[in-house]
């Protein structure tokens, strides 16, 4: 994976993926509105859309684990300033060395954003999905754009929850992160279910790091091949400064700011990529009958 600054206002890290046909962490469909989330060995999540695609009913199995390692408090306090844009892009390299190291998570083949944002109030209040395992994303009107926990969230009163909360009191608080997913139009949450109900019981809003689709390399070809050289440019570059030269060093800053300058022009999101259930319906109606047979019931009554 090669990272490049986005020099927008809001900052953020551009991720260039390679070498990942298939990510761990993937949405796999079948026919008639049928979804699920995986991770190797395990099922997450069960989504069946409306018949008239009013929203999607989802089914959280409990066995979803993050693909990020926890979060130790000493460490929570070393990146300062808290909230400035050089702690948001300080957690992004983080995050982004943690999801490429691990292999865990949702990244494959293409061009990637991870960045701050700032949500609508709404997104972590009324459109934050609280009903566990069993929910339903109510597409009518704007869309949905919430955000559902992949886990239960946890109780104020939790000890790790209670641990969180110090650290929100005290303005150090890491960051969520979201994964975009424009499937369900709205997020999902990979990591932090602690720190948002942390967050939550203190009444303060949580900071987020927004993970997002850029590129599709099924759809823009050009462009990747276009990075690829860059990439494989700006490693020779940075090789000829680190033996000194001044010139190469300058023209390795130049190059990464006029790409990261590209990067930055690209739409900032794209679509969720998803891959084929193996077996199709029959094997999607056979896992979910086998996790959650009454809700399953419930959602082909409809």
């Amino acid at each position: 994976m090669h990272r490049v600054n986005l020099y927008a206002a809001t900052g953020g890290l551009g991720l260039i993926v390679t070498g990942r046909d298939m990510p761990a962490l993937r949405l796999e469909v079948a026919s008639g509105g049928r979804m699920l989330l995986r991770q190797p060995s395990r099922l997450a999540l069960l989504g069946k859309v409306h018949r008239w695609n009013y929203g999607v009913h989802v089914y959280r199995t409990g066995e979803y684990l993050s693909p990020l390692p926890p979060l130790r408090a000493d460490h929570a306090r070393q990146v300062t300033p808290p909230g400035s844009a050089a702690w948001f892009d300080r957690w992004a390299h983080q995050f982004a060395s943690w999801l490429d190291d691990a292999g865990a998570g949702p990244l494959h083949n293409g061009f990637w954003i991870l960045r701050p944002r700032r949500l609508p109030p709404y997104c972590l209040r009324d459109d934050l999905t609280q009903d566990y395992p069993a929910a339903y994303l109510d597409w009518l009107g704007e869309g949905w754009n919430g955000v559902l926990p992949l886990r239960q969230l946890p109780d104020a009163n939790a000890a790790r929850v209670k641990a969180y909360r110090r650290q929100a009191r005290e303005q150090v608080l890491p960051p969520i992160l979201l994964w975009s997913v424009s499937g369900f139009d709205g997020y999902l949450l990979i990591d932090g279910h602690c720190r948002l109900a942390a967050a939550l019981a203190e009444g303060v809003e949580p900071s987020v790091l927004v993970l997002a689709i850029g590129s599709d390399p099924e759809v823009d070809h050009e462009w990747l091949n276009h990075a690829a050289a860059h990439v494989e440019l700006l490693d020779r570059v940075n090789e000829q400064a680190v033996r000194g030269r001044a010139d190469a060093l300058l023209a390795a800053d130049a190059l990464t700011r006029r790409f990261a300058d590209v990067c930055a022009d690209l739409p900032q999101e794209g679509r969720t990529r998803a891959w084929p259930v193996r077996g199709g319906v029959r094997a999607w109606d056979r896992q979910a009958a086998s996790v959650a047979r009454g809700w399953l019931a419930n959602v082909k009554e409809e």
